[in-house]
């Protein structure tokens, strides 16, 4: 039996994007051979505006096209970009799902609500911006500044020399300061994020809170932590911005020297002209690599977070595809470890109907191992004589159901929750009747049918009709086990009957929580 491998983040250039960025490069480029142009262009009129002739039909036509190919390529290059954040988000996404769907159930179920979330919504602003915004402004400053710098020397060589010392001095302020970024990233995140999920926890609770006297209290708690939150992110703003303020700050050193070198060197207006307005290009590329250092430090501390995340062990993978044979199923548990601390040694005959003396949280491991939730060591569970772990999914799907009144309910029709996790689906027609027969006849007429809203996790649904949500699922798939959770017994009297009625009637192997039925025998 092989484990399921640890998953890695995807790769930034994969599934079609280092196309993207080639083609991000190539508008890249097309702006800087329009910022040149529009450069000896400046120079061209500005020296015939001291003549008699008229002004060059062909310079000013380049002048206004540059500043529309530069439009154009800016609008496609920055569309191509959100693509590619968009993309490189969209994997990450699927990924960290994909991964979280094979963990052990009570590894997620540790996990804080908050934090699960923040995987897919707060951190996915970071992945995205990075490549959509950072990668291609970074190309986009490895072209331009060079070429800028070329244009510069082709109009005056005293050009390139006089602002080239300015330019590299912006360049490593920037890089120098870019490298604190990233701490202050890590704290402003953690800060955030503990922010994120202490009102995540606390909303649903706001009111019981209040009642119990701690609105004060928690307001209190939550606005330190804000205050808290704020310093960081106020500290990180501070250092980007003033990142970003360096290429500004020797802009006008850069024109002086211009002008300067110009002058002493005996160059034309229209040349000292053409040199201002190719410095004036360069302050762009160069605020935006400031920008860079701001972006990677903010991908780079949610990386961290996510492949974390994809890091943490997974279930065992099913290799052998096997199914259970038809009939009831038997159960043998050999030395389980239990959460409690005990192990659990356990054989049911097929077609047994029992109840577990557990506690609660035991039972409810129990359950999950046997639905092939949890990881368990090489046959130490076993279904009619089969090891649990080379049970394909579908077979443990269609033969092992548990009824309970916590079933899983996805926002949507009520047609989806009565069939989620059914394979051969019935027409409408006759899920429907089984649906009235099961006792959702009121919840049909209330919600409006099949086609009626539930809201996520079936709120609006009364507790006993999730129950028969439950029943509904595990009649349309003929298990050969059946789990039935401790809730049952809070149910109405009409709905526990219809589920006890049925489990009795069905043929397969029964196992109970603890407390739903007084009398059964007692599985140790």
């Amino acid at each position: 039996m092989v484990e399921r491998g640890l998953m890695a983040l995807p790769g930034l250039l994969s599934n079609g994007r280092r196309r993207g960025l080639l083609t991000v490069s190539a508008l890249t480029l097309a702006q800087g051979a329009a910022a040149g142009a529009a450069a000896f262009a400046t120079r061209g009129l500005f020296e015939a505006l001291h003549g008699a002739a008229p002004l060059p039909a062909a310079l000013l036509v380049t002048l206004a096209a540059s500043g529309l190919v530069i439009a154009v390529t800016r609008v496609s290059a920055r569309v191509t970009g959100e693509w590619l954040g968009q993309s490189y988000a969209r994997d990450i996404r699927l990924a960290l799902f994909e991964h979280t769907a094979g963990m052990a159930a009570s590894d997620v179920a540790r996990r804080r609500n908050g934090y699960m979330s923040l995987r897919f919504v707060g951190d996915m602003t970071a992945f995205r911006n990075w490549i959509g915004l950072g990668l291609p402004r970074l190309v986009a400053g490895a072209i331009l500044i060079p070429l800028t710098l070329a244009v510069l020397w082709s109009l005056a060589p005293v050009f390139a020399w006089l602002t080239l010392p300015l330019v590299i001095l912006a360049l490593v302020s920037i890089g120098l300061g870019g490298l604190r970024l990233q701490p202050l990233h890590r704290r402003l995140r953690a800060r955030r994020a503990r922010i994120a999920v202490d009102m995540a926890e606390r909303m649903p609770l706001a009111p019981e809170l209040d009642r119990l006297g701690r609105r004060r209290i928690e307001m209190g708690q939550l606005d330190h932590r804000i205050g808290r939150m704020v310093r960081a992110a106020v500290a990180r703003l501070r250092l980007a911005e003033a990142l970003k303020a360096i290429p500004d700050a020797i802009a006008g050193l850069a024109a002086m020297l211009i002008i300067l070198g110009g002058f002493r060197t005996g160059a034309s207006p229209g040349v000292i002209a053409g040199g201002l307005a190719a410095f004036g290009l360069l302050i762009s590329p160069m605020r935006d690599l400031a920008t860079v250092w701001n972006l990677h430090s903010a991908w780079r501390s949610a990386a961290i977070k996510a492949d974390a995340a994809l890091s943490r062990q997974q279930r065992e993978a099913y290799t052998d595809r096997c199914s259970l044979p038809k009939g009831a199923a038997a159960i043998a548990i050999s030395d389980l470890a239990l959460p409690s601390g005990g192990r659990l040694n356990l054989e049911l005959a097929a077609a047994s109907v029992v109840g577990t003396e557990l506690n609660e949280r035991d039972s409810t491991f129990l359950f999950s191992v046997l639905n092939g939730l949890e990881k368990v060591p090489e046959d130490a569970v076993t279904l009619s004589g089969i090891c649990l772990r080379r049970l394909s999914r579908g077979s443990l799907r269609r033969s092992v159901v548990t009824i309970g009144a916590r079933p899983p309910i996805l926002l949507g029709s009520f047609r989806r929750a009565l069939t989620l996790g059914v394979s051969q689906r019935m027409d409408d027609a006759d899920l429907e009747a089984l649906a009235r027969e099961s006792g959702l006849t009121d919840a049909l007429s209330r919600l409006g049918g099949l086609d009626g809203k539930l809201s996520e996790g079936g709120r609006n649904l009364l507790f006993s009709e999730r129950a028969l949500v439950s029943l509904v699922r595990a009649k349309q798939l003929k298990p050969r086990l059946i789990l039935v959770e401790s809730q049952i017994a809070a149910l109405e009297v009409e709905a526990r009957n219809r589920i006890m009625d049925w489990t009795a009637r069905s043929g397969a192997t029964v196992l109970f929580q603890r407390g739903v039925m007084p009398g059964l025998s007692q599985a140790a």
